[in-house]
Order: structure tokens, then sequence, then C-alpha cells
């Protein structure tokens, strides 16, 4: 457990005990073949087990196929602390029987004999690197998935990551610096890049881009004359994807879609008229501006990467893609 993890976990106890006057104790897991970061124990007759406890900075949507995983693999139960969990989050922990306690205290514990709802508690966190850098501006973002689908876009010339951003050269070369500074690009000599702590940088990128840069790219919802049974017949032309549900059921045959999400470079009105789409604002097929350039996704098949098919499930918040997109990274990489 590194030292943030240990503040947090110490602060939201403290603020937690301060709530109920129910004391508690953690202590951090040795050892690396364990996947939770401590166990706790509450100094109180009614917790009569040690829980599993991992802990998080920022609790989001597409934290929550790991957090199921995780609540099914403990043999003990489970609790997570967050020193940031969004109330849509909370709510779907509740639903899923998944414990939980935040910076300011807020919790919900169940157990056999002991019920616990905690909420309204504030906390400000006042130096928020993810929010102030500009590696997760809108056009930092563009520049990161890039970054993260293309393996060979970190060494590209900063013109060509622009064009292929659709950016800027100055905006490009300010991501850049961003991510060097977080310690996520590294140089290796004066030609020579690589992405470092990838995994967190997915993770930064997909709270990045549900939050800043997917409610910008929105076209509108619409519905299809047929209904969505007849959702293949859409016709897609070179520069547009399949992303979420769709997505998902052409990779794994399993999730028959309720929704349809499809980035695309044509204009709004073409495409409608194109598939025969009717605006309406509860429409099953959401239509999004595609925002990177070139070959970027299966352009045979009109898939768009893993990674931003998994954004789009676990932004849904809806318990059948949440389960879809966990089974969908245990068998492909982001």
């Amino acid at each position: 457990m590194n030292t943030k993890a240990y503040h947090i976990g110490h602060e939201a106890l403290n603020r937690f005990t301060k709530h109920t006057g129910i004391a508690a104790e953690f202590s951090p897991t040795q050892g690396v073949e364990h996947f939770k970061d401590a166990t706790i124990r509450f100094q109180d007759p009614r917790f009569t087990d040690v829980f599993d406890m991992e802990i998080k900075n920022e609790v989001r949507n597409h934290h929550l196929p790991a957090l199921l995983d995780l609540k099914e693999r403990s043999k003990r139960p489970y609790i997570l602390i967050g020193q940031t969990i969004f109330p849509s989050v909370k709510e779907y922990l509740r639903k899923n029987g998944i414990n939980y306690i935040d910076m300011a205290g807020n919790a919900s514990i169940q157990t056999d004999q002991v019920l616990i709802y905690i909420d309204g508690q504030k906390w400000q966190d006042e130096t928020h690197p993810m929010l102030l850098n500009r590696a997760f501006t809108k056009t930092g973002l563009r520049v990161v998935y890039l970054l993260l689908t293309d393996p060979g876009a970190v060494n590209y010339p900063v013109r060509l990551l622009a064009e292929l951003a659709g950016a800027s050269v100055g905006g490009v070369n300010n991501t850049l610096t961003g991510l060097l500074t977080m310690g996520f690009l590294r140089r290796i000599n004066k030609t020579t890049a690589r992405i470092d702590l990838r995994e967190t940088l997915v993770e930064r990128w997909i709270s990045g881009y549900q939050e800043r840069l997917k409610p910008a790219l929105h076209l509108g919802n619409f519905r299809m004359k047929g209904g969505m049974e007849n959702w293949e017949q859409l016709k897609l032309d070179a520069g547009s994807y399949w992303s979420g549900e769709a997505a998902a059921y052409k990779i794994r045959k399993n999730l028959f879609p309720k929704t349809v999400t499809i980035y695309t470079g044509m204009e709004k009105l073409d495409f409608m008229k194109r598939n025969q789409l009717i605006p309406h604002p509860e429409g099953e097929v959401t239509l999004y501006q595609r925002f990177w350039n070139g070959p970027i996704g299966q352009a045979d098949t009109h898939l768009a990467p893993v990674l931003l098919t998994y954004a789009d499930l676990t932004d849904t918040m809806d318990p059948r893609c949440i389960d879809e997109a966990q089974e969908l990274i245990k068998e492909n990489k982001l």
C-alpha cells in the first residue's frame, strides 16, 4: 500500500468514526499475491468479521466490473474505501451489496447484524491534479486516446499526432508535456518514447472521456423506423464505428443490445437520411461525432477499439452492460 492509499484509508475511517462512534483499525496487506489492499476490523461487538478492504482514489463507472469481481473473489466481507465515490456509483454499489466508505465518512455497510447508511457529508479536495493537468483537457483526451489505441503513436511526429487527433500542434505539445510531468510518458532518447503506468493512464482517460469529451461529441438520439430488431441493418460508412452494447454483441454474441452507440465522421443530417432515423430524446440509437482521424478501430467490421467500447458500456450504469464490460476485458486487453 502506498502512502496516498494509506492516507485515504486512515482519513475515511476517522471521518466514519466521527459520524458513528465506531472505531476501526486496518492493517495493510503484505505480499503481492493478495488482491486486497488491507483488512479492517471494526471495534464494535456487532461486527464479528474481519473485512477485506480495497482503497481507490476515485471510484467511477469503469471501476465497477473489477469491484464486482473482487467482491466475488473475497472469502470475507468486502468493503471499498474511496477518496471520491460519485452518487450514481454509490447507488450501484448499494444495489449490488458492495459496502463502502468515502473520504467524507459517507458509508453504506450491511451485514447480518448491522445496517449503516450515511450520506450528505462533504469533503473538499483542494488540489486535484487530474482536473488541472493539460493532458486531460478535451484536446488532451483526444491525443491520449491515440496513444492508448495505436501502439506506434507515441513516437509519431507531433504534426502527425495533431492531424490524427484533430488538434493543434500546440495542444499536442501541451498534452505530451503534461504526460511527462505526471510520469505517464518516458523519453528513452531524442527520438523514442514509451507509455508508462498504462493501467493508471487508461483509468484517467476513461474518467476524463466520460465527464468531459463524450458530452461534447453527442449529436443526438434517434429511433429507427423498423425498431431495434433491425439495428444491424443500419448502414455505416467507412468512417463510422459501433461501440457500447452493439460492439460488445458483435464481439461476444452475448448481450443483445437495448441501445446502439455509433461514432461517425458524417454530418448528422446525412447519417439520418442514410438510415431513415427519427430524432427522439429517448431514442435507442445514440450518435456521436468521431473524435479521431485515421484507421483506429476495425474498418472492415466497423468496431471501435475495445477501450472505447468498455468506456461506453460502463458509462450506462446498466447492470447488464457492467457485467458485459467485465467479461469483455477478461478476453481483450485495454
